[in-house]
């Protein structure tokens, strides 16, 4: 990291810091001066401690290999010995202050810091990452996919990786031997660069992209009708993104992962500071085991990641295959209020602040799940599009615990996809209102 990023980190948390005193003083002191002896000997000890503390113990050195877990690990460790070093001096000194004002002090700063932190972490990931390569296909061969192909050829920056074209043979094309060779080839992208190309044809190939996370885009010839698909600039051939959704815009995805952190951040400073130890202490008290239950699911792109919940289950060998049932009898006395209220969900905000997940997205399945009604149900793949979320459309409308038949997963899948096709903010925003509201009414949640 160069020494203008650390720099950059340590004004930041000098100033919440400060932040955090001047409102806590605030609050414990109606008549508060800034000039006030005792409130300067809290700035001064405050600010030297945390500057000792800095050139000692170095937080500021990150590597690489940075990531959200870490900063919850390490410098969470550094602010508590940053509070007992300056209580420390409080008893040295014979300062007294009440010890709610030094509570509330880091009650405000913490959910500061880590926020920052956060929100630094994912800027400096978004804009210095490494280009991700993507696998690109190109049906027909003409003018037009020279041109595409050109394109990508005078910009090789941004990633893409050309593996052949695919052409008519006696007026169509080999829908099997396209979906085959994407599977083998992981490719991500189709442009279909044929001129008056049947709709049947499109629907079939767009259908094969939206079930296999493959986004599928028509190259048109300039001045052709437009018709009400989202366009897109390739050097100066038009192309129509038929498998086009919302969050694909680089805007979006900032919003709301903007929000899931702001979210997340509040939520957990102010509900889950208190609220995991009291469930955990409970779970120990309950039943043999750890507090916490993990799961291989599956996220975006259908790549797995470790899921967070409160233990409700007694431990067994089952948790990762079978799938809960209402009166399972592997379910604790506590696992039933936490089910029912979905409480066991809640340690699932460290997974949207780590970016595995998002505050509301599909709920992600257990991976034996995924596959088995990946080969069952038409377009499953296609919720994988978007992370997963703590709360999803399908959960606000009812569709929430076990899934008793096909059908109710396939209505499930209807409106994920539903979700997905037409996010907006708003949406979000209406989603977690109704969730709260369900919550309140009661559910019959077994899983």
């Amino acid at each position: 990291m160069t020494n203008f990023t650390r720099g950059l980190l340590f004004l930041g948390d000098i100033l919440f810091l400060n932040l955090a005193i001047l409102l806590s003083s605030n609050l414990f002191e109606p008549n508060f001066e800034l000039g006030a002896t005792n409130n300067i000997y809290l700035l001064i000890f405050s600010n030297l401690v945390w500057l000792f503390l800095v050139v000692v113990s170095t937080p500021y050195n990150i590597g690489k290999s940075w990531s959200i877990p870490k900063i919850l690990k390490s410098q969470l460790a550094f602010i508590f010995v940053h509070s007992i070093v300056v209580a420390s001096l409080f008893f040295l000194f014979n300062k007294a202050y009440p010890i709610f004002q030094i509570v509330a002090i880091y009650l405000i700063f913490v959910p500061l810091f880590f926020l920052f932190r956060v929100l630094f972490f994912y800027l400096r990931k978004v804009m210095t990452k490494e280009t991700m390569v993507k696998n690109y296909i190109i049906i027909g061969k003409n003018d037009l996919s020279q041109e595409v192909r050109r394109y990508f050829l005078m910009n090789p920056d941004i990633g893409y990786k050309f593996h052949g074209y695919f052409e008519f043979v006696s007026g169509k094309f080999d829908h099997k031997e396209i979906q085959k060779f994407c599977e083998n080839k992981e490719i991500h992208e189709i442009y279909y660069c044929l001129p008056n190309a049947p709709k049947t044809e499109i629907a079939q190939l767009v259908n094969y992209g939206l079930s296999s996370l493959v986004k599928v885009k028509l190259i048109v010839e300039p001045n052709t009708p437009q018709q009400a698909i989202s366009l897109e600039k390739y050097d100066v051939q038009p192309g129509l993104n038929l498998a086009t959704i919302p969050l694909d815009d680089a805007r979006n995805q900032f919003v709301k992962r903007i929000f899931d952190i702001f979210f997340s951040g509040i939520f957990m400073a102010l509900i889950l500071s208190w609220l995991v130890p009291l469930i955990g202490l409970i779970i120990k008290l309950d039943s043999k085991g750890p507090v916490f239950f993990v799961q291989w699911r599956s996220g975006e792109g259908n790549k797995p990641f470790k899921c967070l919940k409160f233990r409700s289950m007694k431990v067994n060998q089952e948790a990762d295959t079978k799938q809960a049932t209402k009166d399972d009898p592997r379910i604790t006395k506590l696992g039933h209020f936490l089910r029912k209220s979905s409480i066991d969900e809640l340690p699932q905000f460290l997974n949207v602040l780590g970016g595995s997940m998002s505050v509301v997205g599909p709920r992600p399945h257990m991976l034996k799940h995924t596959e088995e009604y990946s080969k069952v149900i038409e377009k499953f793949l296609g919720r994988h599009y978007v992370k997963p979320g703590i709360t999803g459309l399908a959960q606000c409308m009812g569709y929430r615990g076990e899934t008793k038949d096909l059908a109710d997963m396939e209505n499930r899948v209807r409106l994920d996809r539903h979700y997905i096709e037409n996010w907006t903010f708003w949406l979000d925003i209406k989603i977690i209102f109704l969730t709260v509201v369900s919550l309140i009414r009661g559910s019959d949640k077994a899983y």
